[in-house]
This record gives C-alpha cells, sequence and structure tokens, in this order.
C-alpha cells in the first residue's frame, strides 16, 4: 500500500480508529482490512480502515459482527455536528453581542457621573462578569447609585459600584 493510500485513509477516518475511538498521540495508527485478505478481502481504498496498533492486533484475521459505519453514514453524522456547531457558534456570538451592547449601557450611565472618563478594559470585564450573573437593569441600577453617591471621583464610583455588585450576587447564593 502507498503512502498516499494510507493518508487518504487516515483523512478519510478523521486519524481516529475506527473500532475505538483512539487517536494519535495516544496511539499509533495503522491501515487494517474490513474483510481480512485471508478471508477474501480485497486490496481496495473502500475495504480499508483506520484502526490504533491494539485494535488492529487484537481483530487479526477475523471477520468483524459489526462492520464500521458505512462512509455515507459517517459523512451525514459529520455534517449533523458541524450544523449544530455553526449553530451553537451563533448563539454564543448573540450572547457575546447582547453583552458587549449592555456593557456599552453601563458605561453611558457611568460617563453621565463622571465625564470625560469611560470604563477601562479591566472594568469592562468586571461589568461583564456581573451582567452575566445579574440582570442588566441591576447592574445599571447599582452604577446610578455609585454615581449618585460619589460624583465626579472615577474610581470611587466604580469601587463602590463593584461593591453593590458583589452585594447583590452574595444575596442570591
Amino acid at each position: 500500500m502507498s503512502k498516499t493510500t494510507r493518508f487518504e485513509v487516515f483523512k478519510r477516518d478523521g486519524f481516529t480508529c475506527q473500532y475505538c475511538g483512539a487517536h494519535p498521540p495516544e496511539v499509533k495508527l495503522e491501515v487494517d482490512h474490513i474483510v481480512a485478505l485471508a478471508e477474501g478481502g480485497a486490496e481496495e481504498f473502500d475495504n480499508y480502515i483506520t484502526a490504533c496498533f491494539p485494535c488492529n492486533r487484537g481483530k487479526g484475521a477475523r471477520s468483524l459482527d459489526a462492520i464500521p459505519q458505512s462512509l455515507a453514514d459517517k459523512a451525514v453524522e459529520i455534517a449533523e455536528r458541524e450544523e449544530q456547531l455553526r449553530g451553537y457558534h451563533a448563539v454564543i456570538q448573540a450572547k457575546r453581542s447582547r453583552i458587549e451592547a449592555e456593557i456599552e449601557r453601563v458605561n453611558e450611565v457611568y460617563e453621565r457621573f463622571v465625564p470625560g472618563y469611560e470604563l477601562s478594559e479591566s472594568s469592562r470585564i468586571s461589568v461583564r462578569n456581573f451582567i452575566e450573573k445579574l440582570d442588566v437593569f441591576e447592574v445599571i441600577e447599582a452604577m446610578e447609585i455609585a454615581g449618585n453617591r460619589w460624583i465626579h471621583s472615577n474610581s470611587k464610583v466604580f469601587r463602590y459600584f463593584c461593591g453593590i455588585c458583589w452585594n447583590r450576587i452574595r444575596e442570591q447564593v
């Protein structure tokens, strides 16, 4: 068998043992015959399958009762997984966009009380964490309370805001 054919078999099978699911670097992969040559199997691409060293040695020249999933079935399964992954990524991106918009709303409130300043990147991370733990309206309200308490004091407004948010998070537990 040529190195090219071996590589194409590995690539088709996702560089994963089709019997046990193992993959490099944990195991060394080999090309196995689905129907052993001793049983009349052919030297054909469709009769090759990726197997790890232990599975290939364990199988030997015996035929399998359960033939691995056909390539067509595997392609359908992979396509479905890819579609689910795209859907998952869309949901995560929508959540990120929503949270970023909500951080901007909190920043606008902050700028009302501390003109000329906006939330730093590290402050935005804190606000993101608060939004994920609290309702955005609670976070905005906390910023309004802090701003009214410490008007025009950049560091005190934000520290007081964080204290309010942490207290509200503790109250939830």
